[in-house]
This record gives structure tokens, sequence and C-alpha cells, in this order.
């Protein structure tokens, strides 16, 4: 399935994983449903030599159907659940992230500028990250703009919704917002991301270090938007049923 296109709130998007069975599967047509499980060992079949990590992906436009722009507002919106199991002995699990697109002079691997991650314990956290260094020669620190006080309820579905803009500048427009299960969790204003050419693209899934429990979610109605989708903060829609 990794060179298949799988359609995402009607954009393309490709899988990165293991190729495994459990890998992702899809319900639905379009795809409404989808499961990522990740066991160890799972690394995707074009990083097979990337040790420490456990990979099940879907990675989202990053042409001009990407609804991403620097210095502009973008969206983005998505339920998930945590399957029931042991609780996560990771030290960082990535549940969605808007991937940064190095230019030809930059570090050729930059953490996200956006990212939601389940930490040991299945603590939820979102980070930022935040550099005007060009060209970019090293990784920006991350910043914890939000951390759960108790671990997430597994088995329940979850709703994400944040509006961001990507803008680097210090005098600029960056910033995010999300709300989480309808409560606003993070407001930052300020710089954000990295100075570059190109926007980020956004990916979801699992992303993680390799530990030796067996992590499944699930996700539903995944949108990106230059428009806004501040409706779903309240009224998230409803998680299809399809089989």
């Amino acid at each position: 399935m990794n060179k298949t296109p799988i359609n995402v709130g009607g954009l393309t998007y490709f899988a990165q994983n293991a190729d495994r069975d459990w890998s992702l599967n899809l319900k639905g047509d379009p795809p409404c449903l989808y499961r990522f499980e990740v066991r160890p060992g799972d690394r995707w079949v074009q990083e097979a030599n990337n040790d420490g990590v456990d990979r099940s992906e879907l990675s989202g436009p990053g042409d001009d159907t990407n609804p991403a722009r620097l210095d502009a507002e973008t969206w983005t919106a998505y339920q998930f659940r945590i399957e029931p199991g042991p609780s996560s002995t990771a030290k960082w699990v990535v549940l969605g992230d808007w991937h940064v697109v190095p230019d030809p002079d930059d570090l050729p691997k930059m953490s996200s500028p956006w990212q939601l991650e389940l930490r040991k314990g299945d603590i939820l956290v979102f980070d930022i990250r935040v550099s005007d260094e060009k060209p970019v020669r090293h990784n920006a620190p991350e910043r914890h703009i939000y951390t759960s006080p108790t671990p997430i309820t597994r088995g329940v579905w979850h709703s994400l919704v944040s509006v961001v803009d990507f803008d680097w500048r210090l005098k600029g427009n960056g910033g995010v917002t999300v709300w989480l299960d309808g409560k606003e969790i993070a407001d930052y204003h300020g710089r954000l991301g990295y100075s570059l050419t190109r926007p980020p693209y956004f990916k979801f899934g699992i992303y993680r270090t390799t530990v030796p429990e067996t992590l499944a979610v699930d996700y539903a109605n995944v949108e990106i938007s230059r428009s806004s989708l501040a409706s779903r903060v309240d009224a998230p829609p409803a998680v299809c049923t399809a089989k």
C-alpha cells in the first residue's frame, strides 16, 4: 500500500509503513476510518535501516493541493481514538504533525513546528518549534505549550481542532490555537516554524521510538483547509460506521 494513493478528505496521501497486514486498514469508499498499528521493529520500508523508530503514517500533499501557506491561516481537524492496551512506554509517539520541507542548503531533517504527541504514561503533549536561522543548521528545540494533567482516556474518540500561522518572522503573525474535545488547550502567539521557502505538509498516524508494546490508533474525519473549521470545535462530525 506504500505506493497507492489514498483519499483523505479529498486530498491525496501516501502510506509510510512496514507494509504489514496490520500497518494500515481503511474503512469506507472513499475512506472515512483509518486504523494504524505498529509493533516493535515496524519500520517504513523506505527507511528499513533507521533503527530505533516504528512508523505507520499517512503523508499528505506537498504540491499545489496542499492547503498550507506560509504567513496564512491553516486549519487542521480530526478525531482520534487510542485503542485499549498497555500504557505507552515510548519517550514520544507522534499522533499528527505538520512536517517541514527543507531548502537545499538546510539541515536535511528538522522536527515539526506543529506536533501532537503521546508521551510516556499516555500523557498528551502539544509541541511547537521556532527558529530564524538561515540556512538552517540546527534542529529547533521543542516547546511544550500543552501537557495533559492526566493520561488520555483510551477507547474513546477525541476531537482535535487547530488553526496555525507558520510565520517565523519576529514581527510576523505567527501562532497556533488548539482545541481538544471542545476546550481550548493552547493559544500561542509569536514566531512559529522555520525560515523556509515551502510550507509544511500534514502527516498523521503513529511514529514512535521503538518499545516492546503494540500500539493501535484510529482516525476519522481528517481535514486540512485554508477555510475555517471552527464549527468542528463544538460540533465534531459523527464518526462513520462504514465496514
